[in-house]
């Protein structure tokens, strides 16, 4: 706001000054127009009367060309002073010219100089007043405005109620209230849909986790359907455990051993190779111990791991367990090179990503050289 008033002051003061220059110099033309046009000219105090070029003085007549079209003309004549010259045409195509001294009327430049001060003084009125009034519009706006900044960056935290009597703040903070409650509705309908599709799919499940159980006693002649049969009903299982994970709130005691999760899902997928000659290898420095339930980590990383062997056609794929990260790293065609038409359209990825970001981890995938992925899951210790 300072700065709009000094710029408005300087325009202001600079419209004014060129204002008075022109209306100066309008005037003292109008006045040696009408002495020139008079009948009998010489009523004038000031005007002097040139009848012909080569009777102007010669500091006055080097500003006025000898063909001059008759007008009205402006000249500075330097230590001679300042005048206003009036050029009519005269008897055998001569010229006729009337020149008005105005070296004492001018007075512009001698206001300028006496009210320097004034100008000066109003612009740093101009500038207090209105520093003062941007410090008390943004003590009124800021007030709220910060208010609004804490409540959107804390969790739970009431609404302001207070806008600052301003309305555009009102209706911010009224658009903000209708944003969060449509968010909240959203989540809430996210939070029930997972629920309840969750529970719904646990009692089929259980069903069918109790026929294999049972058909385990006495196992069928096709073993390997009833294998992959088993195998699709765990998998079933563990996707449904993952998606009701989301409905719920994190709890930070709860911790499961990494290691024992990561030879698990080896037995679980290993089928799934594409060669024999494909290793899978787990490597740790001991047990690592992860703020995360045991079901949400078959999840995670047996999706990750199923992405892998579908992407891996020789080589290995690589466990590493670190105290604060799970990393698996694949000689597969590397991560965003696969084939258009063979990628994967399934929810495992995306489950992941959101389990990660509902369990605070980090999830970073990055494709290696010259092929293969590397896939980073990190906690906080």
């Amino acid at each position: 706001m300072g700065l709009s008033a000094a710029f408005a002051l300087v325009m202001m003061g600079g419209f004014f000054t060129l204002f008075s220059y022109d209306l100066e110099d309008v005037i003292f033309s109008r006045i040696v127009a009408a002495e020139a046009d008079r009948p009998e000219p010489g009523h004038f105090p000031g005007v002097t009367r040139y009848d012909g070029h080569s009777a102007l003085p010669p500091w006055l007549a080097e500003h006025l060309r000898p063909g001059a079209p008759p007008g009205e003309y402006e000249v500075s004549a330097g230590s001679h002073g300042h005048f206003h010259v009036a050029v009519r045409p005269g008897a055998d195509g001569d010229r006729r010219y009337f020149a008005f001294d105005v070296t004492r009327l001018t007075s512009t430049t001698d206001n300028l100089k006496r009210t320097a001060g004034l100008l000066l003084t109003s612009a740093l009125l101009a500038l207090l007043a209105s520093a003062l009034l941007a410090r008390l519009v943004a003590r009124r706006l800021g007030r709220p405005l910060e208010r609004m900044v804490e409540w959107s960056q804390a969790e739970g935290a009431p609404p302001p109620e207070d806008d600052g009597g301003v309305t555009e703040v009102r209706a911010l903070l009224d658009a903000l209230h209708a944003r969060d409650a449509r968010i909240q509705e959203q989540l809430e309908r996210e939070r029930r849909f997972n629920r309840d599709a969750s529970h719904e799919l646990r009692t089929p499940l259980a069903v069918a986790q109790g026929a294999v159980e049972i058909l385990e006693l006495a196992p069928p002649r096709d073993a390997e359907t009833f294998d992959r049969l088993r195998r699709a009903v765990s998998q079933m299982g563990l996707l449904t455990e993952g998606i009701l994970w989301l409905a719920r709130e994190p709890r930070s005691e709860e911790r499961c051993d990494l290691h024992r999760v990561s030879r698990e899902l080896l037995a679980l997928y290993g089928h799934l190779r594409r060669s024999d000659s494909i290793d899978l290898i787990i490597e740790s420095a001991g047990e690592v111990h992860a703020p995360l339930p045991a079901s949400v980590a078959r999840v995670m990383m047996g999706n990750l791991l199923k992405n892998a062997l579908a992407y891996t056609d020789a080589g290995r794929i690589v466990i590493t367990l670190e105290p604060s990260a799970w990393i698996l790293c694949d000689t597969g065609v590397g991560f965003g090179r696969a084939e258009p038409g063979s990628e994967s359209h399934g929810i495992g990825l995306s489950l992941v990503e959101r389990l990660a970001r509902h369990f605070g981890w980090v999830l970073t995938l990055d494709a290696s050289e010259p092929r293969g992925t590397r896939v980073r899951l990190s906690w906080r210790v």
